[in-house]
């Protein structure tokens, strides 16, 4: 049986209306997520079951978010009530040359007010097969840094995958701090998405330059972190917009040997949840043991087809994927 454990915090994103500006009296709408939920979501939706490990406050609010969670059929059994609040961020959408900006309400959350003699290993791992976590959880504080450690020594000793999300957020975690930690939690990973901001060693301060590395520099970087941390594989995404100001997305994937993806282009409606939709599909294919490049093809096409959808996750079938990798014809150019 394939079931998937994710520990993360859940988030309400709140959005001006119409790529205006957060303000008095704006049209907003309110949209329930967070990395490891949008993942859940995305993989249930695909057939995989999933459960979610976190904390929601015992309020209204809390109710809501758990019956949104019961509603995507994900395991919520273990979920804690404890604490007052969820943590927000308010995205204003950018338009032509106005970058999105994002702002982070989420100190004091639910999910830090967890604490290690909360724990039921045996009833949080039982029937798990594959153990999810990002970089965001490993920023959100030290209380969580605790119970995430603990959760993954569990893991390795039941023999249980672990894979991880960079997922790097620099108004969350310095980037020097996020070297350190995002890098000691990684050696528990089997499958790591994301190359910056690991360290091959304790000299290795400075971020790769990825955005002008040429493909082969990227393929070494790749090595170099598959030898240091020992994943099974590790991927990598690189994401633009050409002339037409479309959405251009592509993967490579490094495991017993280097692969490269389509390459999707298309018009984009909504960016949010894009890179937790390439996990969740890389996640169905790794799960199905299916090859790498097919893996990283599946989860380019998720990832697309998530930019052409509002909300924060992507609800829909492995028919819906594979068609548009299918016509990729059309929208490749």
């Amino acid at each position: 049986m394939t079931k998937i454990l994710l520990f993360g915090e859940p988030l309400i994103r709140i959005s001006p209306l119409d790529a205006t500006s957060i303000g008095d009296h704006v049209a907003s709408s309110t949209y329930f997520g967070g990395s490891e939920i949008n993942i859940a979501c995305n993989l249930q939706a695909l057939g995989i079951s999933t459960k979610v490990f976190t904390a929601l406050p015992a309020n209204e609010i809390g109710d809501r978010f758990l019956t949104f969670l019961k509603q995507h059929q994900i395991d919520t059994s273990s979920i804690c009530r404890i604490g007052n609040r969820i943590g927000l961020y308010f995205l204003e959408n950018g338009f032509g040359c106005r970058q999105s900006e994002v702002f982070y309400d989420r100190k004091h959350t639910s999910i830090s007010q967890i604490r290690p003699n909360m724990l039921d290993m045996d009833s949080l791992f039982q029937g798990i097969s594959h153990f999810h976590f990002s970089g965001i959880t490993v920023a959100i504080g030290q209380e969580v840094r605790t119970l995430l450690l603990l959760l993954l020594e569990e893991a390795k000793r039941r023999g249980i995958i672990v894979s991880m999300d960079l997922n790097l957020r620099t108004k969350m975690i310095s980037i020097l701090e996020a070297k350190y930690e995002f890098s000691k939690f990684a050696r528990f990973a089997d499958y790591c998405f994301g190359i910056d901001p690991l360290m091959i060693d304790d000299q290795n301060l400075e971020m790769f330059p990825r955005d002008r590395a040429s493909l082969k520099e990227v393929e070494n970087r790749m090595r170099q972190l598959k030898e240091a941390y020992g994943f099974k594989a590790i991927f990598h995404t690189l994401r633009s917009s050409d002339e037409q100001d479309k959405n251009v997305y592509q993967a490579y994937a490094l495991g017993e040997r280097f692969e490269e993806s389509v390459q999707l282009k298309t018009a984009v409606y909504q960016r949010v949840g894009s890179g937790d939709a390439f996990i969740s599909g890389a996640l169905y294919q790794l799960l199905h043991h299916s090859s790498l490049k097919t893996t990283i093809d599946f989860a380019v096409a998720s990832a697309t087809l998530k930019c052409t959808l509002p909300g924060d996750h992507l609800s829909t079938s492995e028919t819906s994927i594979e068609k548009l990798l299918a016509n990729a014809q059309d929208i490749i150019r």
